[in-house]
């Protein structure tokens, strides 16, 4: 029998590297340039990358 907070535990561990791999995903194709991100255009730095930058700091 497992307990809720291990399986909580193992379960918030494999989402947190999800969201990691995704937050460098982001970040290789969110850059900056002269007119904004070269993604989506957004001024820099935009919405998503600050967003990756933050899932990385967890």
């Amino acid at each position: 029998m497992t307990s809720a907070t291990a399986g909580s535990r193992h379960n918030w561990e494999t989402d947190l590297e999800r969201y990691r791999t995704r937050a460098v995903q982001v970040l290789d194709t969110h850059l900056p340039a002269t007119t904004g991100c070269t993604e989506c255009g957004d001024p820099w730095p935009c919405a998503r990358a600050c967003t990756a930058e933050l899932v990385l700091e967890l």
